[in-house]
């Protein structure tokens, strides 16, 4: 005869057994597990993995004819077009995900570029500098890798003219990295807004939007199937020298600037935190709005005309810094309307 205690006993076993059963049979039947994903800051790519890079590597990039096609521009995550005298235009490159084996040309600094690098919390790498750029690096404001001071081995391709033929080994790089500590402590990125998948943006029809500065020019062109824009100069062609296909981007950002001459080499002094208009065109639409910063330090931030911040598409991103003697041209698409053939 089984007592009291005995039943209590026997029915805890039983409840546990039950309990196993049940976990397993749950398992069994296809039930998943949690997963934790990861948002790239600059992309908006999602992952299992987090990006383990402790901050990007924003890379001066010659853009004048004779540079032209560029090494790996198709790996940088962001690419900022800025202007620089004699109307022309300089890339600054931002590798945040992958790292090519090389890069190049590499080009001299300006002021502004090292305030790009401030507001990414970046490593900046470049071959020269103008003399307040220089003045500026020597404060300390940014971890760098300059040719002119740096002992790494910059080397010269053949296939270019000096001064636009300028490139180092991402072995060198991340050696130098590795040895000054730069990356020893992870920053956080903050990040851009996105879209969310399979939302379209708001804004007027765009198919294409062209930059024009005296010697320099460019155009961007939608295309519907694969949802990116593709990069032209006087409608050729833009590749990257490495893969020989074309640059294409999820996202054409526009961030208009002031500029002023402030040499007599004709280099200019742009204030990065003076705010103003701002364009963005993604979805093959255009979205009007403004960019403001509060302090070089901080990120810039871009707003529609109802202060909501821009969503990106997922996805890479050019931007172009322009001032006013960029011509921005571009012609809105009328929407069908619903019944017409």
């Amino acid at each position: 005869m089984k007592t009291k205690k005995h039943r209590k006993t026997l029915t805890s076993v039983l409840l546990v057994m039950v309990c196993a059963a049940a976990m397993v049979i749950f398992s069994g039947c296809g039930a998943e597990e949690e997963v934790v994903t990861y948002t790239n800051p600059l992309t908006g790519k999602i992952t299992e993995t987090e990006v383990d890079t402790a901050r990007p590597l924003v890379v001066s990039i010659d853009n004048v004819n004779e540079a032209v096609p560029q090494s790996w521009l198709s790996k940088a995550d962001l690419v900022y077009e800025f202007p620089v005298e004699g109307e022309q235009t300089r890339l600054q490159a931002i590798y945040y995900t992958e790292f090519p084996e090389h890069f190049g040309p590499i080009r001299s600094t300006r002021p502004y570029f090292v305030d790009l690098t401030r507001e990414y919390k970046g490593v900046f790498l470049a071959h020269g500098w103008s003399p307040a750029a220089r003045d500026y690096l020597f404060s300390g404001v940014v971890p760098y890798i300059n040719a002119m001071n740096s002992g790494l081995d910059f080397y010269r391709v053949d296939d270019k003219p000096a001064p636009h033929n300028s490139y180092i080994k991402w072995e060198t790089v991340k050696e130098e990295i590795d040895a000054q500590g730069w990356w020893d402590e992870k920053k956080k990125i903050k990040a851009f807004k996105f879209l969310k998948d399979g939302t379209e943006s708001a804004g007027d029809r765009v198919d294409k939007v062209e930059f024009s500065y005296d010697a320099a020019d460019c155009e961007f062109t939608y295309d519907a199937e694969s949802n990116k824009y593709v990069r032209t100069v006087d409608g050729a062609e833009y590749i990257d020298k490495e893969t020989g296909k074309s640059i294409k981007v999820s996202n054409v950002l526009v961030q208009l600037v002031k500029s002023r001459e402030v040499d007599s080499k004709g280099r200019l002094e742009i204030d990065m935190c003076a705010g103003g208009d701002a364009l963005l065109f993604t979805n093959g639409r255009v979205v009007k709005g403004t960019w403001s910063r509060e302090d070089l330090d901080s990120r810039t931030i871009f707003v529609d005309a109802e202060g909501n911040q821009f969503r990106l598409s997922r996805g890479k991103s050019w931007v172009e810094v322009a001032d006013q003697n960029c011509d921005i041209d571009y012609e809105i698409i009328p929407e069908e309307t619903e019944g017409e053939e």
